[in-house]
This record gives C-alpha cells, sequence and structure tokens, in this order.
C-alpha cells in the first residue's frame, strides 16, 4: 500500500566505498562479462524528480515504497539516482548534486555523490546504467525511467535545474550507445511516465531491451506501486521480464482501483521488443496500400479524426497527437482490410500484456504519433520527428499528410449565409451531401451577449444526425451545465460505451487547469472527478498528476468568447476577437456540484459550428434568442 502521510524515515549511512570495476570508456563498444558471484537482478531508477516532486513530493513517495517491500537485498539490488528538481520534498536527498543510493535492509545507503549533471542529458544516463552493471552485477538488469513522458516527439523528462532539459529518443539511444546494453541487454526497460508505450519508444530500444513496460495514456502522479511489484518479485526473482511486467501492470492498475482513485484513465502495457519490427513492417505496409497519391486526404484524415488519441486533448490545453494503433487500424479497414487486419495481428502479438482501469477503451497497448489534432504545432513535432529513428517511410508519409493538414483548404466550406431552422427545441441546417465529405466534426453551439460586445460560448454538442440530404439536426431546450452555480461550457475528452467525460477549463489556486467531469452510470448527474495541469507547449510534457479537489480551493471558471461580424460588416478582423477571460472565483466546501439550469436572462445566438478535416473552423449564421425574466 501507498503511504500518503507518512514522513520518509530512512537513516543514510554515508559510506565510502571501493570497486574494482572494469574500466569503461563512452566512446567505445563495451562487452560485459557477467561475473560468476552476482545477484538475481539489479533495478536501476533513474529519478528525475522535477515538479512532481518539488510541488508534491511524489518521488519521496515512491521512495518509501521501495524501502518498504518485501525483498532479499541479497538477491535483488535496487540502485537510485536522483536529480533534476528544485526541492526534495525530504531531509536526506540534495537538490545541489546527483546522488546515488542503495536500498538495504529498511534503509536507503548514499553510494555517492556527483556535482550537478543534467538528468536530461545522454551522458548522465550512460553513466549511471554503466556503474550499476559494473558495481551490481546481476543476472538481468532492469531500467525504469522516472519523470515526466511526452510521447514519440517529445520523450523523456524534465530537469527543473537545467532550463527543463530531457531526453529525446534519439538522445536515449545515444545513452544506451554508450553502455554496455548493447552486449547484454535489459531484462526490461519501464518508463513510470506519461505516454511512453508508443511503437517509437519501443523500435529504438528493441536492440537494448527484452521488455518495454509504459503507459499509453497519462499515467497518475503516484505513478506505479512499487511496494506491492518489488515484493512480489521478492518471492520469485528469476522472474522474466514478461511476468515483472505483469505484476508492475496489474498492481499499478489495481492500486487506483482499490483506493478510490477508478475516475482516473490508467493504462500499462508490457511489450516484447523482439516482435518490434513485424509491427513497424505492418505499419509500413498499410500506408503503402493508404498512400495519400492514391487515397484522397479526406479519407485518411476522417479515419485519423476517428482515432483514440491520448494525453486528454482539450480545447484549452493541447494535444500529443499520440494514438492507438490498433484502433487506427480499425479506422482504416475500409480502405485497407488486409493491411489493417495484419497491423492489428502484429500488435496483438507483441503486446504480452495489457491492463486497462475502468474507464478507459480503444487501448490496444502501443500507441503512435499521428500529427492532426496540433495543428500549429506540426511543423516543429515533424522535424524532431525525424531525428527518433523511426520508420523514414512512416515519417515521410505523415509529413507529406500533415503538409496537407496546414496548407491551403481544400474546399470552401463558407456557410455563414446558411441559417439554421428552428423547431421548438429542435434546429437544423442542410449542408450539400458533396461538401460533408470534408467535414470532420458539427457542433450545436450557443452564445451569450456580453456588455463588451463579446459572445461568450456557454454550450457546445457534437450530437447531430446526419441524413443522405446532408440535413443536420440536433436538440437543444435551452439547458445549461454550471458547477457551484457558475456557467460551465464542456468540451468533450474522451468518451467510451458506458462513460464520457468533458474538460472545462479553470485556474485552481491560480494554477490553469482543465476541471475533468465524469458521466458514467454511477454520476449520470456529471461529477467533478479532479483538474488537470495544462500541457506545457514549452516542455512538450503532458501532465501527469491529477489533482484532487479539497475543502478551501480556489477555483475560477475561464469562457471562450469572440466578436461576431455581420456579412456586410467592414471590420477588420483582429487578434482581440477572440479569447479566454475569467469567471467569478468561488471556495470549495464539500464536494463539487454539477446542475443544469435554464439559460438566464439575456441575448443569445444559436447556431452550428463546422470543424473540416484540416481543422479549419466555420461558423453558420446563428439565430439571436431573447430570454426575458417573467414577473
Amino acid at each position: 500500500m501507498k503511504k500518503f502521510l507518512i514522513i520518509l524515515a530512512v537513516v543514510c549511512v554515508i559510506a565510502v566505498i571501493i570497486f574494482i570495476a572494469v574500466a569503461s570508456c563512452l566512446d567505445e563498444d563495451l562487452d560485459y562479462s557477467l561475473p560468476d558471484e552476482h545477484a538475481d537482478y539489479t533495478i536501476m531508477v533513474y529519478l528525475n524528480g522535477s515538479d512532481l516532486e518539488s510541488e508534491c513530493g511524489m518521488a519521496t513517495d515512491d521512495v518509501i515504497e521501495i524501502v518498504s517491500a518485501d525483498f532479499p537485498r541479497e538477491r535483488i539490488n535496487v540502485v537510485i539516482q536522483t536529480g533534476g528538481t528544485e526541492q526534495w520534498q525530504n531531509e536526506y536527498f540534495t537538490a545541489e548534486s546527483l546522488a546515488r543510493y542503495l536500498v538495504i535492509d529498511d534503509d536507503l545507503e548514499l553510494l555517492e555523490e556527483l556535482p550537478a549533471e543534467s538528468m536530461g542529458e545522454s551522458e548522465t544516463l550512460a553513466e549511471f546504467i554503466n556503474y550499476c552493471m559494473e558495481n551490481f552485477p546481476a543476472e538481468k538488469f532492469g531500467l525504469i525511467m522516472w519523470n515526466h513522458g511526452g510521447g514519440a516527439v517529445s520523450g523523456f523528462g524534465v530537469d527543473e535545474l537545467f532550463n527543463y532539459d530531457g531526453l529525446t529518443l534519439a538522445e536515449i539511444k545515444e545513452a544506451f550507445d554508450n553502455t554496455y546494453l548493447p552486449s547484454y541487454p535489459l531484462e526490461f526497460l519501464g518508463f513510470d511516465a506519461c505516454l511512453m508505450a508508443n511503437v517509437e519508444t519501443a523500435y529504438m530500444a528493441k536492440d537494448y531491451a527484452r521488455y518495454l513496460v509504459a503507459s499509453e495514456e497519462l499515467e497518475p502522479g503516484y505513478g506505479w506501486d512499487y511496494e506491492t511489484w518489488l515484493s512480489i518479485l521478492g518471492q520469485y526473482t528469476q522472474m522474466t521480464g514478461a511476468e515483472l511486467g505483469r505484476a508492475i501492470a496489474d498492481s499499478f492498475v489495481d492500486f487506483y482501483n482499490n483506493n478510490d482513485m477508478e475516475d482516473e484513465p490508467t493504462t500499462l502495457s508490457v511489450i516484447d521488443l523482439t516482435e518490434v519490427e513485424a509491427v513497424v513492417e505492418a505499419l509500413e505496409g498499410l500506408i503503402e496500400v493508404a498512400d495519400i497519391s492514391r487515397v484522397n486526404y479526406q479519407a485518411i484524415a476522417k479515419s485519423r479524426s476517428r482515432t483514440r488519441e491520448f494525453g486528454m486533448p482539450s480545447e484549452y490545453g493541447g494535444s500529443t497527437d499520440m494514438v492507438d494503433i490498433v484502433h487506427l487500424a480499425e479506422q482504416f479497414m475500409d480502405i485497407c482490410p488486409d493491411e489493417a487486419e495484419a497491423l492489428i495481428a502484429a500488435i496483438i502479438n507483441a503486446v504480452v500484456h495489457n491492463a486497462l482501469g475502468k474507464f478507459v477503451d480503444n487501448a490496444g497497448g502501443l500507441s503512435l504519433y499521428f500529427p492532426y489534432s496540433a495543428k500549429e504545432e506540426v511543423d516543429e513535432r515533424i522535424d524532431v520527428y525525424r531525428s527518433c529513428g523511426f520508420s523514414p517511410r512512416y515519417i515521410d508519409y505523415v509529413a507529406e499528410f500533415a503538409a496537407i493538414l496546414t496548407g491551403t483548404p481544400l474546399a470552401d466550406l463558407d456557410v455563414s449565409d446558411i441559417t439554421p431552422e428552428q423547431d421548438e427545441s429542435y434546429f437544423d441546417i442542410v449542408i450539400p451531401p458533396e461538401e460533408l465529405a470534408n467535414i470532420e466534426t458539427i457542433y450545436f453551439t450557443a452564445w451569450v451577449q456580453e456588455e463588451d460586445g463579446y459572445y461568450t460560448q456557454i454550450y457546445e454538442d457534437s450530437y447531430v444526425e446526419i441524413d443522405e440530404s446532408g440535413k443536420i439536426l440536433t436538440e437543444f431546450d435551452g439547458i445549461i451545465t454550471t458547477i457551484n452555480g457558475e456557467w460551465a461550457c464542456l468540451y468533450e475528452i474522451d468518451s467510451g460505451e458506458d462513460y464520457i467525460r468533458y474538460a472545462v477549463p479553470a485556474y485552481l489556486n491560480g494554477q490553469e487547469v482543465n476541471l475533468i467531469v465524469l458521466y458514467d452510470d454511477f454520476n449520470p448527474e456529471g461529477k467533478v472527478i479532479g483538474a488537470m495541469p495544462v500541457y506545457d507547449p514549452e516542455t512538450g510534457m503532458a501532465p501527469k498528476q491529477m489533482i484532487k479537489i479539497k475543502d478551501g480551493d480556489v477555483i475560477q471558471l475561464l469562457y471562450y468568447a469572440e466578436r461576431f461580424y455581420d456579412i456586410d460588416d467592414d471590420s477588420e478582423p483582429s487578434e482581440d476577437d477572440a479569447i479566454w477571460y475569467e469567471g467569478n472565483e468561488f471556495t470549495v466546501e464539500g464536494e463539487l456540484l454539477v446542475e443544469n439550469w435554464e439559460v438566464l436572462e439575456g441575448i443569445y445566438l444559436y447556431g452550428f459550428t463546422i470543424v473540416d478535416l484540416q481543422g479549419n473552423v466555420y461558423y453558420t449564421d446563428f439565430i439571436e434568442v431573447e430570454f426575458v425574466e417573467e414577473y
């Protein structure tokens, strides 16, 4: 069990230990020879604390679990390297230097302190791996990289002390190349980080490890359940990477399900890295048939737009463009069914175990970068993506796709002169069927007029019916959502057969977040399950921790607003025409209350928002409705 309130009670015994080690030179190939005396496992923990530690103490929590685990210290070595954070939330670790510790009995033994270096440098990682393999020989080695994860493009980790430096996949490969791993691979490579169960990471690691243990989705901040899986390893010290990976994955999901955090989406998969080449071959086979020059962009973009995306993309917070490969292949069934089935079969062979939480659908165990949602960042990301060492054919494919995505609009979808028809609470418009082929999503939206000429968005819903004639029909009865009495516009994040999650932009105690609202069978009226910090475009890292809302927290909802112009208006658009502004502050007392309210007195605009397959946004004409309070 995790010990949330326990103070780190370890006595660091400072000792000087002289090792007779094999000399290592980072510029030469290194051959590893296992000595006669060796442990069963050496687990290397590359603990880059960053803001997860300085703000929340999450690395300290996991160290407590490691020390508390029940495993034979003489047969299993756990070596931890600390760094990367401005402040450790315990009195034993220092932020002034790198430090290495060995877990002994119920304590930590300080092995050595080193000058401060970036945890985002390949040399720092390589030296730690070589140090562990030389000084703590074992039949099997596991490396756990602990911190933020950003997927295939952004890679792993941010170091608070060195300008948020992180490790791209190319830099991790460079580190591995300069270690003993090419001659003596890891039994498993684990990422206790978000979004790292992707085929690009698996492909990078295939020559250096037998198994990859990582998450497709965001990981909750408490991360892995170290005490449980290390104790299991202590009972069965000869476990393979697949067997240990299963224990890590199952204990991870079970921990959140058993500690009143089952609302958080959890994924952790175990990938056999000997099968990754076959996955890449199947992927290349699919894109060869679904070539953009022979299959039109619209068909491919529609398939991509329907695919499960990880990282909780929202209107206010960004997207990682990491998508599930199995679900992507399913969307390509109409385009190239044989190749899609071959890709799914390859994924099934590669993913030896896939643990999923309660609210996760369409997560097959491996994800892939496919640019689409983060259109404004695609050029920069493609440049970085080319350096990751993944399939050049696939990278060229998505680069060609991205060029069309960001290029000249393929069709003129000017619908500004189409006025919705209203029949009581039903609204409809008619779009010519030939134009529907270039449309990704159609929303019904409602806006309220503000005193400064802006209109604030208070409602958005993509549940519309479309018939063969191009008629689009939806229902809106003037009921909107409120949170503690404040209007809240809900932006859909993801949905499954029996749940749907929305994001509501807000400030939580001054921090930019998305409040996460869940609707399911147990919460038909909606429930705020927590807050996710906003994706950081500077570092490329997705948020790791779901913040629980507690009494005394101060919340301020954020609202998107625009100025609208008549068709005949000659006014020049400006950057100030679209803004986010702050609502009223309120202090939390008890559980947040999600309610449905009728719209208040005011002037409203009802209409449709259309998003095409290149991410361009169009508005129909609006119906103006005025509500007057009756006395």
